[in-house]
């Protein structure tokens, strides 16, 4: 159970649901009013270090429509999912720990550095500072990572230290252009560079993905799971670099909304900014002027002449 809470991060990499088209249509049904499922019940623990015993309750299950630039979900339950925690020591259960893997924990959770966490930071960014102090390849900690910074969400400050952490972190793990995980990794490093206004930073980390070599990889075999998320990945750089054109450092744009998402807050109208109430404006009345123009070179390709250029 617990090692399926900490996997449920990698799945951010596989498909990029924020990238998702906005919708085309002002009208279209907000996302339906999933009912969560009834709280799983207590579960008894045991501390592997110092033996303490405590409750722990699961998250209960609940319906996700896609993500945030960040990753996070949209969706109708808390994010990221709660973790067991040995509450005399801080120990965070991330995983069922082996008896090797206690004894090098051991030492780490007396350290003065990780008991000092427990003062001002998150679950998330403790299980990340274990799992690399750990040895855990890049590809585990720095999901860890990514969700502290949901975690972090109404305290700016600790937000954009975890949001700098991980681009700064990310940066060194070992390009692999054919690993979604990488290039999931990538996008959100992306995002976190512009969320925290570093736009030069962005492009030129943007500009070093290449991208030729995985829409090369995605076209190689189209039909599959694959090479879909990478198509997904693509269309999220092509938004992340449109929003770092027009210095958009908001964690909630409009491009990286999931169709129903968007339409739904269009059609509840609260807390929109300028640029989304143009947008929501734009597609009620058909789609904005890009949607328009390809829309139009569709239609004259299916006939044989060639669109104008606008």
């Amino acid at each position: 159970m617990m090692l399926r809470i900490m996997l449920a991060g990698l799945l951010v990499a596989a498909s990029p649901l924020s990238a998702a088209p906005a919708a085309k249509s002002g009208r279209a049904a907000a996302p339906a009013k999933s009912a969560r499922a009834a709280a799983p019940a207590p579960l008894p623990m045991k501390c592997p270090i110092g033996g303490g015993e405590f409750t722990f309750r699961p998250t209960a299950s609940s319906s996700v429509w896609g993500t945030r630039g960040d990753g996070r979900p949209y969706g109708n339950g808390t994010y990221p999912l709660a973790l067991p925690e040995c509450p005399d020591n801080g120990l965070v259960l991330y995983k069922e720990y082996t008896a090797d893997e206690v004894a090098k924990l051991e030492p780490l959770i007396a350290s003065e550095d990780f008991q000092g966490l427990r003062l001002l930071d998150t679950q998330y960014y403790r299980a990340y500072w274990l799992m690399k102090s750990m040895g855990l390849p890049p590809e585990r900690h720095l999901w860890a990572l990514l969700q502290a910074s949901w975690e972090a969400e109404g305290k700016p400050l600790l937000r954009n230290r975890y949001l700098a952490e991980l681009a700064e972190e990310s940066a060194k793990a070992r390009p692999d252009p054919a690993s979604l995980n990488w290039i999931g990794m990538e996008g959100r490093a992306v995002n976190a560079l512009r969320e925290l206004g570093r736009f030069d930073e962005a492009l030129a980390r943007l500009d070093s993905i290449p991208l030729a070599s995985i829409r090369a990889g995605a076209e190689a075999t189209p039909a599959t799971e694959d090479s879909r998320s990478k198509r997904g990945w693509l269309d999220f750089f092509d938004a992340q670099r449109a929003l770092i054109a027009r210095q958009d450092a908001s964690s909630d744009p409009f491009e990286l909304m999931p169709k129903r998402e968007v339409a739904a807050r269009c059609k509840a109208g609260k807390g929109l900014d300028a640029a989304q109430k143009e947008q929501c404006k734009a597609l009620a009345e058909g789609g904005t002027e890009a949607d328009k123009a390809k829309r139009e070179a569709e239609e004259l390709r299916t006939i044989g002449k060639k669109p104008v250029e606008r």
